[in-house]
């Protein structure tokens, strides 16, 4: 047992520590890499321990309700050790955060509330959140030396009625977890809903190659899969059609105002963090888990000039030093789409697909680290 004196404190004997195995992420390695190598460092190092491995898309979030969220709330120490993507991630945060907010009229409430930590072992394609946070270049080692865990900054996507959740590779559709204001007997059509991220928002190229490749047979291919996929869309040529507004961080007035791009775009993309890849740095201002949002906004280029700008992205993140790419520290977006297409009105959250109605409209907003609108529902070890 003496080994225990030097875990860290997410690790110690004191805690509840749940491993989670998503088994359908990236290449599909969670399992082995969970046999092999995980199990070991935990056991050499009498860790004991919880594990829960995937049957569906909706386990982690199913988990998320039954367990992670009663324990916060009966004040249990939780260490949630994740082996998957960053849709794991937003998982969890999406789960305990519309719940959370759904219940904050309640009387009932507990007033404790105690945030579970996110050990991220990245199994994901892309896995931003853990490149960007330090993490992914040896999470075990990152997971016995880190600083104490950090909150996680967080924002909310509100999405017109109607909006549906992209499910079973593009076939079928969902309801979103949150639908505002709605009852339990009311149509979800009628009523705004909403979702929670930790990492990324995007409406164009980005959100449009996260959906069309998002099938087993594109992850077979890994990361090549994201390129594969921009191929193939910038073949289309497509410009996107609609509003962006936007809220401007130095701006206090909290008013939407037009971003002033026009009606047509190629690239929108607000982010948490700092890199979509290992070296893909689509925001290099940003610090890990530092709390700013980031938009990266590419007017109606041609594809091969979208191409070598987000080429230049790969270079430390040179591409933001561009005169066509507007990059700038924000609070919020707001887009109202002006596409008939679903395909063209495609939103993504955290790798997470969302297909508003026509005509609609979708607002991202930052939450804050504290104060009335303040939620940060778990800490990640970085």
């Amino acid at each position: 047992m003496a080994a225990a004196i030097h875990l860290p404190l997410h690790l110690r004997s004191d805690r509840e520590v749940h491993v989670v195995i998503s088994i359908l992420s990236g290449q599909r390695k969670a399992q082995q890499y969970y046999d092999e190598t995980l199990k070991p460092f935990l056991d050499d190092r009498e860790i004991k321990h919880s594990t829960h491995t995937t049957k569906s898309a909706k386990t982690i979030s199913e988990l998320t309700t039954s367990l992670f969220l009663p324990n916060a709330v009966k004040g249990v120490k939780q260490t949630i050790i994740l082996l998957s993507g960053d849709g794991g991630v937003v998982d969890i945060v999406d789960t305990l955060t519309s719940v959370l907010n759904r219940s904050s009229n309640d009387p009932r409430l507990p007033s404790v509330f105690i945030k579970p930590v996110i050990a991220l072992v990245p199994m994901g394609t892309a896995n931003a959140l853990a490149w960007s946070s330090r993490v992914a270049g040896d999470p075990l080692n990152t997971m016995l030396t880190s600083s104490p865990p950090k909150s996680l900054p967080t924002f909310q996507a509100r999405f017109s009625p109607g909006a549906r959740l992209v499910v079973d590779e593009g076939r079928g559709r969902d309801a979103l977890a949150a639908a505002a204001a709605a009852s339990e007997d009311d149509d979800d059509d009628d009523h705004e809903s909403i979702m929670y991220g930790a990492v990324v928002f995007s409406w164009g190229l980005h959100a449009s190659l996260v959906g069309l490749s998002d099938t087993t047979e594109y992850r077979r291919h890994g990361l090549q899969r994201f390129r594969m996929a921009a191929e193939q869309l910038l073949k289309d040529d497509h410009k996107y059609r609609g509003k962006v507004k936007w809220r401007k961080a130095d701006d206090g007035s909290g008013e939407w105002k037009d971003l002033g791009a026009g009606l047509e775009h190629s690239y929108v993309l607000a982010s948490l963090v700092s890199n979509l890849e290992e070296t893909f740095q689509i925001s290099p201002a940003t610090k890990p888990v530092d709390g700013t949002l980031h938009l990266v906004h590419i007017g109606p280029e041609p594809a091969s000039e979208i191409m070598r700008i987000l080429g230049m992205a790969y270079q430390s993140g040179q591409h933001v030093t561009d005169p066509k790419v507007t990059y700038e520290d924000i609070e919020g977006l707001r887009i109202e789409f002006d596409e008939d297409d679903e395909q063209w009105r495609l939103i993504c959250v955290d790798g997470k697909i969302i297909a508003p109605a026509k005509g609609g409209w979708v607002e991202m907003t930052k939450i804050p680290a504290s104060g009335v609108d303040g939620r940060r529902v778990v800490e990640l070890v970085c």
